[in-house]
């Protein structure tokens, strides 16, 4: 299922690409877990791949993209497929133009790829033409900084979110507050500082989308772990676990774009465990 209805919402999974990560240094317990599953396989590479999944979001007369994925442009010292995002939208009928709000969870390289693209000057400029680019202004405050913004590594800051600033597309905002009548930003601080979910409402029905508060099902049984790209990872543990807490008790959707695609599913409580139900 690529498609979901929270009420009057309707959530549409399109993958960007697929990264290929190595569990040894991405959830290192979890390959000592398999290591001791499978001792036959251990201290063996651990590759598993991990889905870059955009959510389109068609709330009342909005069309809402949640983060733009890892983008068309290759750089140096990365290896990945290039991203098809532009494809994925054409593929359920939507032009760059129809949408009306890019919702960034986090500014990571692989959340922000497709917000510009470059002039033949070598500037750059929104690839959403008509949308607002909405950033917390605490994930905006870190990392647009002399500190972080000249590392070779945060190129794609350079590239895809910087050139946002003297634009009439951008609109910073402050923590838990309302996107649309249907949607708002959940404050879930951690993976990075301004990092949120968006919390999806509609008809008495409920949904998340939870960005990167969690990367594998795994974390549903062991919250506390977390990948080095976690920023705080006692934070991020604590975010994920609220997150996991809340699903489980009402039933809301669970939509997680690094979970294997689509994504969708329902948290669960079977013969004492959490468990992830998938749509």
């Amino acid at each position: 299922m690529e498609s979901i209805r929270i009420g009057a919402v309707e959530i549409t999974a399109l993958q960007d690409t697929t990264l290929t990560l190595e569990f040894r240094t991405f959830l290192g317990q979890l390959a000592e877990q398999m290591d001791r599953d499978d001792p036959a396989g251990a201290g063996q590479p651990r590759p598993f791949p991990i889905a870059v999944t955009s959510y389109l979001v068609r709330s009342g007369s909005n069309l809402v993209l949640v983060d733009t994925g890892m983008g068309p442009r290759q750089r140096a010292g990365l290896e990945f497929p290039a991203g098809r995002l532009d494809q994925a939208l054409l593929g359920v009928g939507v032009s760059p133009g129809d949408v009306t709000h890019i919702v960034h969870s986090h500014l990571h390289i692989d959340h922000v790829g497709w917000n510009t693209v470059e002039n033949p000057d070598g500037s750059y400029r929104p690839f959403f033409p008509n949308a607002k680019y909405l950033i917390q202004q605490a994930e905006w405050d870190y990392w647009m900084t002399p500190e972080h913004l000249p590392l070779r590594r945060n190129q794609h800051l350079r590239e895809c979110v910087e050139p946002l600033k003297d634009t009439a597309s951008l609109q910073l905002v402050d923590g838990e507050r309302a996107i649309d009548q249907n949607l708002t930003f959940v404050s879930t601080p951690g993976h990075t500082p301004g990092h949120v979910a968006i919390g999806v409402y509609s008809q008495g029905e409920r949904g998340v989308i939870v960005g990167d508060a969690s990367h594998h099902p795994a974390q549903l049984l062991h919250p506390d772990w977390s990948p080095p790209a976690d920023w705080d990872p006692v934070l991020s543990a604590r975010s994920r676990e609220r997150l996991f807490v809340d699903a489980e008790a009402d039933g809301r959707r669970w939509v997680a774009g690094h979970w294997p695609f689509p994504g969708f599913g329902r948290i669960l409580r079977v013969e004492g465990k959490r468990v992830f139900e998938a749509l």
